[in-house]
């Protein structure tokens, strides 16, 4: 009977009825605590279950109405009476009929109950609220936590790229108002030469190649910084390692020309590479 409803309400694809019936003693979760409640429930597509909800909804609201008009009408009236009052009602119960369709669509097409469309209990709804209002929150705070730390790992790879390049990308998030902050560019790679490396008099080809030597020999040492360092990708990686072996390879000739030369002047050769390297690279 109608008066034994509790609630009705379907999730997607579900249409459940809960039922007050003292004879049984049962404790529902949506009920906070109530006893004596039966939940039946049938399943089908989403249409047809928020369709059978609409129906359901619309039919307890008839009985509500009707019996709302019982207890108004006197026990004896004529028939013209009651047709004139059934006139005059008609008007109102058809702006309830279009005040329910407006609560209608305003329930998500997934979810609806007895309650959100605007029973008596509202308790249950407002408690019902809360939760959910509760549960968005808290993952709005994740939500935001987590944008916070993709935003300062962007600054991260922003400040690194302007290092290097020696400007700041666009990409680098600002607030409202904030001006970019001023890199200067890291030059890791910065060596400085010796004072002695102009030829001499004694033999000018020697002093040439001697210099060429050591200034391949500071670029062998830029590049192995370069390869060396930390948070490259991997195509980035494999090209500055090669780039140091090529430098090596540089190196290693150069020094193979002077010690053509020193052998052909009488002189005995040097191995200066295999001093400055650690190994073969």
């Amino acid at each position: 009977q109608w008066k034994q409803l509790e609630n009705l309400y379907f999730r997607e694809k579900k249409f459940a009825v809960e039922v007050h019936d003292p004879r049984r003693i049962s404790v529902s979760r949506r009920t906070f605590g109530q006893s004596g409640l039966v939940v039946q429930t049938w399943y089908a597509n989403t249409s047809l279950i928020k369709s059978i909800w609409v129906m359901a909804i619309s039919q307890h609201q008839f009985y509500l109405d009707r019996k709302q008009s019982k207890a108004k009408i006197p026990s004896a009236r004529s028939l013209d009476d009651i047709a004139m009052d059934l006139t005059e009602m008609g008007t109102p119960k058809i702006s309830k009929l279009v005040t329910l369709e407006a609560k209608n669509q305003l329930i998500m097409a997934s979810n609806g109950s007895l309650i959100s469309s605007g029973s008596q209990d509202s308790e249950v709804s407002e408690e019902h609220k809360k939760e959910k209002i509760m549960e968005l929150k808290k993952k709005e705070k994740l939500l935001q936590e987590k944008l916070l730390q993709k935003v300062e790992e962007l600054k991260k790879i922003c400040l690194r790229e302007a290092e290097l390049t020696g400007k700041m990308p666009k990409e680098y998030p600002l607030s409202a108002g904030e001006e970019p902050p001023l890199v200067r560019r890291r030059v890791g790679t910065a060596f400085k030469l010796d004072d002695n490396l102009l030829p001499s008099e004694e033999d000018p080809a020697l002093q040439d190649l001697e210099s060429n030597f050591i200034i391949q020999q500071k670029l062998v040492e830029a590049a192995k910084k370069l390869a060396s360092e930390a948070d490259l990708c991997k195509n980035v990686k494999k090209k500055r390692k090669q780039e140091y072996a090529d430098a090596v390879k540089k190196l290693q000739e150069i020094e193979n020309s002077i010690n053509e030369y020193r052998i052909k002047c009488g002189k005995k050769p040097t191995q200066k590479s295999t001093l400055t390297l650690p190994g073969k690279q």
